[in-house]
């Protein structure tokens, strides 16, 4: 039978410190690597792709947003199978208060566009090449029907 000795206890604290050691280095090591890389803005992914979401007869075709306007344009295009009264166009840029619109009254025959400027939208800070996502509400009068409606969907991009 051997006897617990203090030799034999130091060893095992001396193991234990160079494991620390060792595993303490490595560690080091990988935490400046993924500071490097996250200042180097590898692991920054880019904005998604121009798109819309949602809306149902009417819906945006193509839009832009110009920072330095405070406008958004949208060209809408008509889905439906019969003339539409669009009554309101209103958006809401996400994580801005406030709201732009446009009032005008005016008819969209099927298959046809037209373009809507908003303008005096609150965009904060957003300046160009800078991601937005805004909400759209398009109201509109189905002409053959005679009933009123809400296209809602979100849009995202670049702004100009």
């Amino acid at each position: 039978m051997v006897k617990p000795s203090r030799l034999n206890g130091g060893v095992k604290g001396q193991a234990a410190i160079e494991y620390i050691a060792t595993y303490g280095w490595a560690i080091l090591m990988i935490s400046i690597v993924a500071i490097v890389v996250w200042q180097m803005g590898i692991l920054n992914p880019p904005n998604p792709p121009p798109d819309c979401r949602g809306f149902s007869q009417i819906r945006p075709l193509d839009w832009s947003l110009d920072s330095s306007a405070s406008q958004l344009t949208i060209v809408l295009v008509n889905e439906a199978n019969t003339k539409l009264t669009v009554s309101s166009v209103s958006a809401t840029l996400t994580g801005n208060s406030g709201s732009c619109s446009d009032n005008t009254e005016f008819n969209i025959s099927a298959g046809s566009t037209v373009q809507v400027n908003l303008t005096a939208c609150p965009i904060g800070s957003l300046s160009t090449g800078d991601y937005y996502k805004t909400n759209i509400n398009i109201t509109y009068n189905n002409v053959a029907s005679g009933m009123s409606h809400t296209s809602i969907g979100n849009c995202w991009g670049s702004t100009e």
